[in-house]
Formats: structure tokens, sequence, C-alpha cells
């Protein structure tokens, strides 16, 4: 068997306009733009080289160390010759990316986010302080450069930490008293508690989560789904994450109050043109804006956006990174009420799974994925809202149907997967917190 191979990245100086500058590999977004004409280029990472071209991509591929550093994906960039100015449009659809796709395609005078956009849509605390200068409810924070400048006083909290600009609740700690404090520093000793780490107050209420098309400054789609769960305890206390998909007609008023906040949000935050995944807590009589950004959501939202209203996020993504209008259809969505839900299994090695067949059999599973097999390790959930074993979507005819298919489903997953137990390293850190 050959090598994998790819086109020579040296003679990308001789594309032709109308193509398509994309950061960090992802095989649908290739696929998005593809199907729009797009010759596309990709800056990607050396480990996904390889996917990439199992994956079918056929476009031109510059390898750096990290695409998410401007000063690597420049590098790389000069280093085979290519004239940025070639490019029409430059976009990413990876979080960690978008600074850096918005300063080359500022340099490059293409279409593409700003960077001072970019910017607010990754910063936790300047994306806070922006909306709340534009008079909506938002949590208060501020920034500590170490762990050990944490209050040491019990009436700051509870308080949350976490990265300035992270993602999947990697890193995030919800602290109950200057005393949680205390052992979390010990938890990170030294260098181990540099940030800077964004710290924001508890926010009380339901979390939702809000996606949708934005052009043009005007929305042209938003839904609106509530954590079976809410995400940090979720995470921390085992429990599932998983959504369920709120039915406009049933939700007046929660969608007037989500199109509002969302409308004067993104306005604020100078995101006019894209896709948006933000977050938000209900309250009794409001919405507290919790944090937005620039991309399609994890998990499977865009799935569960197909099934029920069939538009596409990343379509819309790339349709709005070239400057196309919208591709979103005028037909009526489906009459069942659609949600998702991470599956998990046990942490430790796996030694059987059940397959994807057997998953789409159960009981109002119309989508599903199992990404682990024999042979792997499962992580411990706790650690991120990424750690998963699979995916599914589930249709009923009611929101509270759907929730009940989505936990008996997860717990039939975890229940019929079988794993060797083993140590798996996990913070010495304790998860307490308030209820929501």
């Amino acid at each position: 068997m050959q090598p994998a191979t790819h086109r020579s990245a040296s003679k990308l100086s001789e594309l032709t306009p109308g193509t398509t500058l994309v950061l960090g590999w992802r095989a649908f977004t290739a696929e998005a733009l593809e199907e729009l004409g797009q010759n596309v280029t990709y800056v990607m990472a050396p480990c996904d080289v390889d996917t990439a071209l199992r994956q079918g991509f056929g476009g031109d591929i510059v390898v750096v160390p990290d695409p998410t550093n401007v000063e690597h994906v420049l590098a790389g960039l000069e280093r085979h010759d290519v004239d940025l100015k070639s490019f029409t449009a430059v976009g990413t659809n990876l979080e960690h990316a978008l600074v850096a796709a918005a300063v080359v395609g500022d340099m490059s005078r293409a279409r593409s986010l700003s960077p001072h956009s970019a910017v607010l849509l990754r910063d936790k605390v300047a994306q806070k302080h922006t909306v709340r200068r534009a008079g909506l409810p938002v949590a208060d924070c501020f920034t500590v450069d170490t762990l050990l400048n944490l209050p040491v006083s019990d009436s700051a909290y509870p308080l949350v930490v976490k990265p300035l600009a992270g993602a999947g609740t990697t890193n995030t700690f919800v602290l109950a008293s200057a005393q949680e404090a205390v052992l979390l520093q010990a938890s990170r000793p030294g260098k181990e508690g540099y940030g800077p780490w964004a710290v924001e107050e508890f926010v009380d209420g339901a979390e939702l989560q809000i996606d949708g098309v934005i052009r043009d400054g005007r929305l042209l789609a938003l839904t609106v789904s509530r954590y079976l769960q809410n995400l940090l305890i979720a995470i921390k206390t085992g429990g599932l994450v998983g959504t369920v998909l709120l039915e406009p007609s049933a939700h007046a008023d929660l969608y007037a109050q989500a199109r509002d906040l969302v409308s004067r949000a993104l306005a604020a935050l100078g995101h006019t043109n894209g896709v948006f995944h933000l977050e938000a807590f209900r309250q009794s009589d409001r919405l507290v804006f919790s944090e937005c950004a620039g991309r399609t959501s994890g998990g499977v939202v865009r799935e569960k956006l197909q099934e029920k209203y069939g538009f596409d996020l990343v379509t819309e993504w790339a349709r709005a990174l070239l400057g196309l209008p919208s591709a979103i259809p005028v037909t009526p969505p489906s009459e069942l009420c659609y949600g998702s839900v991470n599956l998990l299994a046990e942490p430790g090695e796996i030694v059987s799974v059940p397959d994807a067949q057997r998953v789409l059999a159960l009981p109002g599973v119309v989508r599903a994925s199992v990404e682990v097999g024999p042979g792997d390790v499962a992580g411990e959930p706790s650690v991120s809202s990424n750690t998963k074993a699979g995916r599914i979507v589930v249709a009923a005819q009611t929101e509270d149907a759907v929730e009940q298919l989505l936990k008996s489903a997860a717990a039939w997953f975890t229940s019929q997967t079988i794993v060797k137990k083993q140590t798996i390293p996990t913070t010495s850190f304790p998860t307490s917190h308030r209820k929501s």
C-alpha cells in the first residue's frame, strides 16, 4: 500500500480567485464548502493530515504545529509562498482558532470575522463586560492572575472559576466557600495555578442553550433547548449532558425573551453574520446571559435541528462565510419534539460496547453514534462535557416523552457497556456547588 499523499503546498500560490482558507480540520466544514464550489485550503496540525485524506479531502493542505496560533499559520503560509490576498474568505468552525482566523482574514482583506469580534466571542470576561454595557443582565465577573488571588471571605462565594477562553467545561470549578478555594489552590500548586482565570458569580436558574443563524444583523433562525440538568452540575455529579429542544408554540414568552437577549448581545459583540451558540439562565422574569460562541454548537445540535427544522448549521456557517444567501427552508418543521444526550461508559478500558445499530433500535432514537470500541479507554466524565462514548438524537410526541427516552436510552447504553475498571487519575478537588 502506498503512503497517503496530498497536493503539494508549494504550489498554493497558483490558487485562482474564489478560494477559501480554513484553520483547523473538520470534515463537515470541508464538505460544506466544497459543495458550494469552493477550492478549499486547510491549515492543519500534522496529526490531522491522515484523517483528512482518509475522509476524502482533496484540497490543498498547509501543515503547521498549531493551526490556532497566528504565528504558526502565517509562517506556514509564508514557507509555501502563499499570497494571502489570493483568498476571498478566511474562517474556522473551531472555537480555539477563531481569533487566528480573524487576524489572518483581516490581513488578507478577505471576507472574515473581525479580530475585535473574534476576541469578544472568545474571552469570557471581555465578553461579559461588553454585554453588560449593552444593558443586558449578566453575571458579575473579574479576573485573577493566579488561584492564590481568589477571595478569602466566604461572603464572596459561591463563585465559578474557569479559563478566560476555555471550552467544554474543562478546568471549570464551582466553589461554594473560601475553604474550597484553598483546596483548589492546593490541587494546583505553583505554575499550575497561573491564569489569568475568569471568576464569576454563580447564577441561579435553569440553563438554556440557544442556537441559530444571523445575517446582516437579523436573526434568521433561533432555537432554544433546555438542559436536562445544568451543565456544570451534570458534569461534576455524574449526571447526563443532554438537552430537549423546546417548541416555540408552547414557549412563546421564552422565545420572545431569547430573541431580545440574542439580538442585543450579538449586536454588542459585533457578530452580525454567521451562526451562534449562546447559553443563558432562565429566572422568573428574565434571561441572564452566560456566554456566547460564534460557531456551531458541539454535541449533536446540528443533527437535532436538521431533524426538526430541515436546515444545517454548518451549511449556514459556510454560506455566511462566503457571503451567499441563507438556505434555510420555508417548509413547516416536524411536528415531533426532539432531544439529544451524550452516552457514557464507566471509566476504564472498554471490553464490549453496543454498536450504533443496536442504539438506533431503541425506542425513539433517530440518530446515533458510538465513538469508542473494545480496547479504548473511557475517560472520567467529570473532567469535561466533551467526555462521552457516543451520542443520540431522539424524537417523541411531547417534550416530557423526549426527556424520558433520553434518560432510558442513556441508562441502557451504560448498563450494556462492559468496562475493565482501572484507576484513572482525577483531581482531588471536591465538586460541591449549589443546586439551580
